[in-house]
């Protein structure tokens, strides 16, 4: 008597294909507002961690020194596995590329979904999982880890090691469970809550009966928290020093609210509650056997729950009520795979997307909120990345963006900068570019800005706004016109965000009618230049020229070629 096979769907790769046009639509819109907004330029931490590391290697460190560097402390964290990547691409390429990190840490991400979707077993299930992750977990709300490499280059890369280490876990062979092992090291010299795989791997081990294998993990996990631990120092401007029961009180509450942060978009009051919802929910699935069907998925839950618990002690003291964008991804993580599960519970094999299709609307306004709530968010984490490096172009200095800096200590992006220049080790990028228009049209109605107008022997450069009454202004549209004697030249510009500019204006269609302009002196000739605002949209190219002028004829303003960092 054969076995009563479900019956097959009318058209299932149609369903499939479907699913996946979906499932790909928020990861290709991440995928290019990295492409389009990513820079070669080092932000905050990257002084330290990447340039600072590879110049004290460029100065001819010893092994000793090498070593030393490399497990270093960093602000609780030891990001070996990160420093490895720093010295594998030091040693291939004589430097270092802040857009190949900032790519090659979102592809980790891309990974961990992968090894998700290839450890779940059937079409339908796989379908499930791949949708859910990609709307639970590419969205603005990670925004800064999928637009600055030096968060993405930790934060993803944790998530797809100890992912990488559960799923070794969960399969038969000892070959698999010593590559987790070996995962599970890189992942404790990470950042520090990977030391939370090592317990969720104890229990993986445990609940499936494997003793020796578990004595194994444990004697490994026993050593590398030791050498983790040595010399170990907790930062006391980032933990709480208050361990009375009102302080372990607001402990707790910070790391439920870490849990419930993706749900509450940026409502901090009731994330806590959220934070406790995905508790229960994980509790219900646990007890309804998740841990006997999809033990990495579970298994992978519970370490994003106990990774949060781990950076609300070690952050709490820093962070206030702030829940910042690089923790959300992991609290995303534990709600999709919570999400994941509770699908499968809920779904019957004859109709295996039922289930799907009736919270697919929940899910997709969860993404499009998320991207709609955090986009000003985001925008200004990115100006605040931008606006001192085009600053520091312009100027030779990082002392000239307002409040904004390359790194909160005054000097030191521009002395590691120097260096970095000096060794060509890295060398600050261009961000204006040469365009080619053909006969664009005058038009005097364009409203024009000109301000901060400076010309050096290094560098020359200004600020502003352009745009067209009642004309929504778009990013990338604003080229900066220099017009002398003999030439007339074009150039893209930095595009900014202006609320100021539109509020004053009373016109919130001009929200994107801001540039930033900066330019090595070398690369223009010796001439006295009219300054001109050309607007590209479309088949629309219209212009018109200031009374600023930049006089480049002075011999007092000839150019130096070889102007370190420009």
């Amino acid at each position: 008597m054969s076995a009563t096979l479900p019956p097959k769907l009318p058209h299932a790769r149609f369903y499939v294909l479907g699913w996946l046009l979906l499932a790909a639509t928020p990861v290709v819109f991440i995928a290019t507002q990295v492409l389009l907004t990513s820079r070669n330029v080092p932000f905050w931490d990257d002084y330290d961690s990447v340039l600072g590391f590879l110049l004290n290697l460029e100065s001819g460190a010893t092994w000793s020194e090498f070593f030393q560097r490399l497990f270093r402390f960093d602000s609780g964290h030891r990001t070996v596995t990160s420093r490895l990547f720093f010295v594998g691409s030091y040693w291939l390429t004589g430097g270092v590329n802040f857009h190949f990190i900032n790519v090659a840490g979102n592809l980790t991400l891309v990974g961990l979904c992968a090894l998700l979707i290839a450890r779940t077993a059937g079409t339908a299930e796989r379908v499930r999982m791949g949708v859910v992750l990609a709307l639970g977990l590419f969205h603005l709300q990670h925004y800064e880890p999928f637009l600055w490499g030096g968060a993405s280059i930790d934060h993803f890369q944790i998530l797809l090691l100890a992912g990488g280490s559960l799923a070794g876990l969960t399969l038969p062979s000892r070959n698999a469970v010593a590559a987790a092992t070996l995962l599970a090291v890189l992942a404790t010299f990470t950042l520090a809550h990977g030391c939370m795989v090592w317990p969720v791997g104890a229990f993986v081990l445990a609940h499936q009966r494997r003793w020796r294998l578990l004595g194994f993990w444990s004697g490994f996990a026993a050593a590398a928290l030791a050498i983790f631990l040595q010399g170990f120092t907790l930062n006391p401007a980032h933990v709480s020093s208050d361990l009375s029961a009102g302080g372990l009180g607001r402990m707790v509450q910070f790391w439920l609210a870490l849990l419930g942060g993706p749900l509450a978009l940026g409502d901090r009051v009731n994330a806590p509650v959220l934070g406790i919802a995905l508790l229960a929910l994980l509790g219900w699935l646990g007890a309804r056997g998740a841990m006997t069907r999809q033990p990495f998925v579970l298994a992978l839950a519970l370490f994003a729950v106990g990774s949060l618990a781990m950076i609300a002690f070690g952050r709490l003291g820093l962070a206030g009520d702030h829940i910042q964008s690089r923790y959300l991804v992991v609290a995303s993580l534990a709600w999709s795979l919570a999400v994941v599960l509770a699908l499968e519970v809920g779904s019957e094999a004859h109709r295996p997307y039922r289930l799907l299709i009736w919270c697919l609307p929940g899910l997709v306004a969860f993404n499009l909120a998320s991207n709609v709530n955090t986009v000003e968010r985001a925008e200004t984490f990115l100006h605040s990345r931008d606006y001192p490096a085009i600053r520091y172009k312009q100027f030779g200095d990082d002392s000239n963006a307002g409040p904004f800096r390359l790194h909160p200590k005054p000097g030191t992006a521009r002395n590691a900068l120097s260096a970095a220049t000096m060794h060509g080790i890295y060398k600050f990028p261009r961000f204006c570019f040469p365009r080619e228009f053909t006969a664009p049209a005058l038009n005097p109605k364009i409203v024009t800005y000109v301000a901060d107008l400076t010309a050096t022997r290094q560098a020359v450069g200004f600020e502003g706004w352009a745009m067209l009454p009642a004309q929504r202004s778009k990013r990338g549209t604003i080229h900066v016109v220099l017009r002398s004697a003999k030439t007339t030249l074009y150039f893209t510009t930095l595009s900014v965000p202006r609320p100021d500019v539109a509020k004053a204006f009373k016109e919130p269609l001009w929200h994107y009618c801001g540039y930033n302009f900066a330019l090595s002196r070398h690369r223009l000739p010796d001439e006295d230049f009219q300054i001109g605002l050309l607007l590209a949209d479309g088949n629309r190219t219209e212009y018109v020229m200031t009374d600023k002028w930049i006089r480049l004829s002075d011999p007092a303003l000839k150019s130096e070629p070889l102007a370190s960092g420009h």
